[in-house]
């Protein structure tokens, strides 16, 4: 399934800007002192970050496209049997994949295995706006599984 172009040619720079402006303004207005120079944070940072990133955008990130897809031609999930109009759908689905992230996350904190791969987010010394993609690779796998599984169930969560 192609991905729509709005993913790579609008969003993703746009999160590129964005994170360039905020090292700008992390730099320019610090609110503490830092423990490793700005490029070494750079570097350690998205050196972890990066398989996350492409088991994203090469694995996961197609999959629930695909799921929402499907169950939308099949007419199943909640807000295909409700027949819900686009916009309240993509609003309610936003909503609850909020809500289960918020559990997830609380998930991370309490069992011992996933705590193992969060952790990695949390040991960061200085934090800044690349702890925001400090992630172990496991963890994004994982994050996702739950994702998959809300996506059919609603079926419009990630896709309007």
């Amino acid at each position: 399934m192609k991905l729509p172009s709005f993913l790579d040619y609008v969003a993703n720079p746009a999160l590129a800007v964005i994170v360039i402006v905020l090292l700008f303004l992390q730099w320019r207005f610090p609110l503490r002192r830092q423990h490793f120079a700005v490029l070494r944070r750079l570097i350690r940072n998205y050196v972890v970050s990066v398989p996350g990133f492409v088991i994203v955008r090469l694995a996961m990130l197609p999959i629930p496209f695909a799921i929402a897809a499907w169950a939308q031609s099949q007419h199943v999930g909640l807000l295909n049997w409700l027949d819900v109009p686009r916009w309240p759908a993509a609003i309610a689905g936003f909503l609850v994949l909020d809500y289960a992230y918020w559990w997830w996350h609380w998930a991370n904190h309490m069992i011992p295995l996933f705590w193992r791969f969060h952790n990695v987010h949390h040991t960061d010394l200085d934090m800044d706006v690349t702890t925001a993609a400090r992630f172990h690779f496991g963890e994004v796998f994982f994050s996702h599984l739950p994702k998959f599984a809300q996506t059919y169930f609603t079926s419009r969560s990630t896709i309007c």
